[in-house]
């Protein structure tokens, strides 16, 4: 049988009497915890160290302390502690002098009774709890803000808000650094912001202003600023009127993000001949380039999934929901920049990988739907049952195929239109789908001509220039559509009617997995050691915490380098190992060589950011069970470690 701790009252006073008194008075008072007396400072401490003490009296001249100093020892050596300040004098000043120095509250000997007494200590006790509860809260909030400041630095993306009265502005740090300022260096208003807009935009601007603070609805608008009087920077805005109970004010609030280097790619893009230009992009740049832009990507979405669990306010998590759309319409943005060079060179090459189908289309659904809610049309998905739960497929590629048509369709359908997307399988094998893909809208009629103009990628691009009106500009994403449907080995039609609905049609061979059937909510039921070797801090913080949040079964080692995961491993042993492939010292690859040289049978997923075929290919040329480019979801992480634990289990 166990021993049950007691909890105590210690008093810690040098005159006996006064402990008699204080004695008697608590068991008036009905305080029925027991009484220890302590008759000097440090005997009092040598208690508190051996036993459960739930509050402390403390008389301020002792044998071994006196005055102000006993209470500031004390609460530096017992923080966590209540403390009743017990003082002989009835000077206010000692008194209020203790209570700034962290006592609960002071009585004056001679004058309580056992009354005041026991109200004292109750008070004292449940003031205490409610501060160390307040505490803990700020510090969960600090940090769960950090991480939020965190996040919006690495996708350059600030929050503000404006009073539609006074247009006086509030700016997070990230808004100041896209204005190059100081964080809170200026109090920054309206014509502040106004002074900076590119005198081309300023009156789109100002007119995007006065609609936002008007209906209540959410506008976006994407324009430049110049800044040092030379420097442009392209920002996209948002905005939406909110009214605060708390001040009784309407307010303007919105976010801004740098969105330069996605204007800058897109211009690079659109002043080279295509053909011409991209052909000399080697696979070396390009697979720095996907490095450099996957690695933060992969960082902001683990900081996300962390921040969203974080017990965020009603408006941290609308502002996390915003950006989870970004991140997910940047990603594909990325995509379509690293792949579309090689689109035209002929070198681009299918990464196939298993994927949940539902979760995929339900994914891309959620993106497109916010384009679609912001320009009027309606866009749903008509997904058959028959459809197989997981396929094999390219995701990024499938994604970039998806989400150009029915932007595509979005851009022809006119205002309050309808766009359907109804995927089902044509036919179906044991191992392989015609998986087909009907995307429908009532935009204008295309003619047979037209038709076969958007059914001939090669053409497409190479005619595209930055002097095309609108609706050609859009042939692009219908260009990657094609190319796209041509890699997969695949077929696409388009069927139009003069007044009636355009249906785009396409038809791919896909594969179907043969594998244990892993669900969304699984998670380990016995115990794993998982060895993370990645040297990107922020990753290394993000992923544990991702891995430990998951389930407490799992526990989750670092190493900053290859050769330290090699150590590691040889030294401690472990159930997985996720292992990122560019590191300093010794890469993945090396890494993962040297383990397999000492197991055979410790399954390895491979974290990478080039992603490519021939990665993957070196991936299990080199013993590597599983891949995973960056940026990857945690659900896509948590999948593939539960169907190799469950492949190693069975």
């Amino acid at each position: 049988m166990s021993k049950v701790t007691k909890t105590h009252i210690l008093v810690i006073e040098d005159n006996q009497a006064d402990v008699d008194l204080i004695k008697i008075y608590l068991k008036e008072a009905s305080i029925k915890e027991d009484i220890i007396h302590a008759p000097s400072f440090y005997d009092g401490m040598d208690v508190i160290n051996n036993n459960d003490i739930s509050i402390v009296l403390l008389d301020l001249t002792l044998p071994d302390s006196s005055g102000f100093k006993t209470i500031s020892n004390f609460i530096e050596k017992q923080p966590n502690l209540p403390v009743i300040v017990l003082t002989g004098t009835n000077n206010e000043i000692v008194g209020n002098q203790s209570i700034k120095a962290g006592a609960q509250d002071y009585l004056v000997k001679g004058q309580f009774d056992a009354k005041q007494l026991g109200r004292s200590i109750r008070y004292a006790i449940q003031r205490f709890k409610t501060h160390q509860k307040l505490e803990d809260a700020a510090k969960k909030l600090t940090l769960s803000e950090r991480r939020y400041l965190e996040a919006q630095s690495m996708a350059n993306f600030g929050n503000w808000s404006m009073d539609i009265v006074s247009y006086e502005m509030k700016w997070s740090d990230e808004v100041f650094r896209i204005f190059n300022f100081q964080p809170n260096s200026i109090s920054p208003t309206f014509s502040d912001y106004m002074n900076y807009v590119h005198v081309e935009d300023k009156e789109a601007v100002e007119e995007f202003f006065v609609k936002a603070g008007k209906d209540g609805k959410t506008h976006k608008i994407e324009h430049r600023i110049l800044l040092d009087g030379k420097n442009i920077k392209h920002v996209t805005i948002q905005a939406k009127v909110n009214f605060d109970q708390m001040t009784n004010k309407f307010w303007l609030v919105g976010g801004i993000q740098d969105v330069s280097e996605r204007k800058i790619s897109e211009q690079l893009i659109i002043e080279k001949n295509i053909n011409q230009k991209v052909s000399k992009i080697k696979d070396e740049a390009l697979a720095d380039l996907s490095f450099h832009i996957r690695t933060p990507l992969s960082s902001i979405i683990n900081l996300l999934f962390l921040l969203e669990n974080t017990g965020a306010s009603k408006s941290q998590t609308e502002y996390i929901d915003g950006l989870k759309v970004s991140v997910d319409d940047l990603s594909i943005m990325v995509n379509n920049l690293l792949n579309f060079s090689v689109l035209v060179s002929e070198k681009i090459t299918l990464e196939e990988e298993e994927l949940q189908i539902f979760d995929f289309l339900n994914s891309t659904k959620r993106i497109v739907n916010l384009k679609g809610n912001k320009t009027g049309q309606t866009v749903d998905f008509d997904l058959d049952e028959a459809l197989p739960k997981k396929i094999i497929s390219d995701q990024k590629k499938l994604t970039q195929l998806l989400y150009n048509l029915i932007d595509f369709s979005i851009n022809r359908t006119p205002e309050n239109g309808n766009v359907n997307l109804r995927a089902f399988p044509k036919s179906q094998s044991d191992s392989e789908i015609q998986f087909c893909i009907e995307v429908t809208d009532n935009g204008e009629y295309i003619s047979n001509v037209r038709s076969r103009e958007l059914l001939k990628p090669d053409q497409l691009i190479e005619n595209y220039s930055d002097d095309l009106d609108d609706s050609k500009k859009d042939d692009l994403g219908m260009a990657i559509v094609a190319k796209l449907v041509e890699i997969m080995k695949g077929e696409m039609h388009i069927e139009s009617k003069d007044g009636k609905n355009t249906k785009f049609i396409i038809e791919l061979p896909i594969k179907i997995v043969k594998q244990i059937d892993i669900q969304p909510g699984d998670a380990p039921e016995t115990p794993i050691k998982i060895l993370l070797v990645e040297d990107h801090f922020l990753n290394q913080i993000a992923t544990k915490k991702v891995l430990t949040t998951w389930t407490d079964k799992i526990t989750v080692d670092i190493a900053e380098n290859g050769l330290v995961g090699v150590e590691k491993f040889r030294e401690h042993g472990y159930d997985l190992i996720l292992m990122d492939m560019q590191m300093p010292v010794m890469n993945g690859l090396d890494s993962s060589i040297k383990i397999r040289e000492s197991s055979s049978s410790v399954p390895i997923i491979a974290l990478t950011a080039n992603a490519s075929k021939q990665e993957a290919d070196k991936c299990y040329a080199a013993g590597i069970n599983a891949y995973l480019s960056k940026p990857f979801k945690p659900q896509d992480l948590y999948a593939k470690i539960m169907s190799l634990m469950v492949a190693v289990d069975s």
